[in-house]
C-alpha cells in the first residue's frame, strides 16, 4: 500500500499513462516518462468513438467511464459529445430482434430509423433496421490526452517527453526505480503503460501475453453536411464503425488485425479497406458516397491485443513488488482510460475500486505466449490473419 507522497514513475505518456497520472497526482509524487512525445503514437490516432454500452464489458466499467467523460467535459480543451449509436441489422437477421435487443438496445425497423434520424441515412435496402443505443458519444482523442496532461500537471505531476526508460531497477524482489537515458530515478512504484512493447520491456520479470494490433481509418467529407441528429453507427458484417467529426466529416474505422512485425510493416491504409469503405459503407449515409476522402490513417506503431480481448491491468504476483502493468487494451484504450486510471490507483493504494477487477488480472491466462489469434469484439469469425 502506498503512502502520501510516494513516488510513482509512469512509463508511457499515452492516454492510459496520462489517465494514471491524473488519478495519482493529487496525493503522490508522479513522474511520467516517454521516449517520444505525449500521446504521439496510437493515442493520437484513436477514433474517439465511445461506445461503452455496445462493448463486452461489465456494466460498472461502462457507467464509471461514462460518468468520468461527462465530468471532464468542458475542462481544459476537452469536450464530450453524446450521440446515439445505431448497429445496423441485415434484413435476414431482423427476426432475431423484433421482441428484444441485446444489452439495452432498442430495435427499430428501417422506416423507424429513417424517421428517428431524418436525412441521415442513404441506401439501407439491405437492412431490416438497427439496434439503437444511448450512453454513447465521441471525443477528440488528442484534445482528451492534452486535457489529461493538463489536469495531471495541475495536480503536481511532472511529464517528460524524449526521455527513454531503459530498464526497471529491482532490489530484493522490490521495485526501487528505473534507469533512463539520463540516469537513475528512484521510485516506490513503477507503472508500465507501454502497449504491446510491455511484453519485451518486462520479459526479465514477468510473462505477458500481448501482441501488436493495427486498425485502419478513413475520413470522408460529405458533399453536404449531415444533420446534427445523425447517429454514430456500426455495420457488424463489414466490421466497421463510423462517427461524425467536429468538422462535419465522417470517420470510418475498422479492419483490426494482428501484426507479426510492426516495425517492418509498411504504414498506410490497406487498399482493401479503402475499397470497402467507398463501395459498401459510404452509401449507407446521406451524401457520403458522393464525398471525397480527406484523410487515411492507422496507428503509427501498433495498438495491443490480448488473447481474450480484455486488458491486463495488474500488479502481478510473480513480478517485483511495486510493479504495475497496463497492456492489451485491444483497441479500446481511450474508451477505457478512466477505468484504467482508477484501476491502477486501486493497485497502488489498495483502495477499493467502484468496479470489478478480476477481468484485469494477468493470472487469468495459463498460456502466456504471444502465439494467439485476434479475438474480435464483433463476434465469431475468421480473425487469425496476420498481414
Amino acid at each position: 500500500m502506498s503512502t502520501v507522497n510516494d513516488r510513482v514513475v509512469v512509463v508511457g505518456a499515452g492516454v492510459s499513462g496520462l489517465a494514471v497520472a491524473r488519478e495519482l497526482a493529487p496525493d503522490h509524487d508522479v513522474i511520467v516518462l516517454d521516449k517520444g512525445g505525449v500521446a504521439a503514437d496510437t493515442s493520437s490516432r484513436a477514433s474517439g468513438m465511445i461506445s461503452l454500452s455496445l462493448e463486452p464489458f461489465p456494466d460498472e466499467w461502462a457507467s464509471f467511464a461514462l460518468s468520468q467523460f461527462r465530468d471532464l467535459d468542458g475542462q481544459g480543451i476537452f469536450s464530450f459529445t453524446e450521440r446515439e449509436t445505431v448497429r445496423l441489422v441485415p434484413e435476414a437477421n431482423v427476426d432475431l430482434y423484433t421482441d428484444q435487443a441485446p444489452d439495452g438496445g432498442e430495435f427499430l425497423t428501417r422506416s423507424e430509423l429513417e424517421r428517428r434520424f431524418p436525412d441521415s441515412f442513404g441506401d439501407l435496402s439491405a437492412y431490416g433496421g438497427g439496434l439503437v443505443y444511448d450512453g454513447t458519444g465521441s471525443l477528440d482523442a488528442l484534445d482528451y490526452a492534452m486535457t489529461l496532461k493538463w489536469a495531471a500537471e495541475q495536480a503536481g505531476a511532472a511529464i517528460f517527453r524524449d526521455h527513454e526508460v531503459t530498464d526497471l531497477r529491482v532490489e530484493g524482489g522490490t521495485v526501487t526505480g528505473v534507469e533512463t537515458e539520463y540516469g537513475c530515478l528512484d521510485a516506490d512504484h513503477v507503472v508500465y503503460a507501454t502497449g504491446w512493447k510491455t511484453r519485451d520491456l518486462l520479459a526479465e520479470y514477468v510473462d505477458i501475453p500481448a501482441r501488436p494490433l493495427r486498425w485502419n481509418a478513413v475520413v470522408i467529407e460529405p458533399d453536404e453536411p449531415l444533420p446534427a441528429v445523425c447517429p454514430m453507427g456500426s455495420e457488424p458484417t463489414l466490421r466497421v464503425y463510423w462517427r461524425l467529426t467536429d468538422r462535419g466529416n465522417v470517420l470510418v474505422g475498422g479492419n483490426e488485425h494482428l501484426l507479426s512485425d510492426p516495425d517492418g510493416t509498411p504504414m498506410g491504409v490497406q487498399p482493401s479497406f479503402r475499397e470497402r469503405v467507398v463501395e459498401d459503407v459510404a452509401p449507407l449515409l446521406s451524401g457520403v458516397a458522393a464525398g471525397r476522402i480527406r484523410r487515411e490513417d492507422c496507428c503509427p506503431t501498433a495498438d495491443c491485443a490480448s488473447p481474450d480481448g480484455l486488458p491486463v491491468i495488474d500488479a502481478p504476483t510473480e513480478g517485483p513488488e511495486g510493479l504495475v502493468i497496463v497492456t492489451g487494451l485491444h483497441g479500446r484504450g481511450v474508451m477505457l482510460s478512466p477505468v484504467t486510471g482508477r484501476a491502477v490507483r486501486s493497485l497502488v493504494t489498495s483502495e477499493t475500486p467502484p468496479f470489478p477487477m478480476a477481468q484485469f488480472r494477468l493470472d487469468r491466462f495459463e498460456d502466456r505466449s504471444a502465439d494467439f489469434d485476434y479475438r474480435s469484439h464483433w463476434g465469431p469469425g475468421d480473425d487469425s490473419a496476420v498481414p
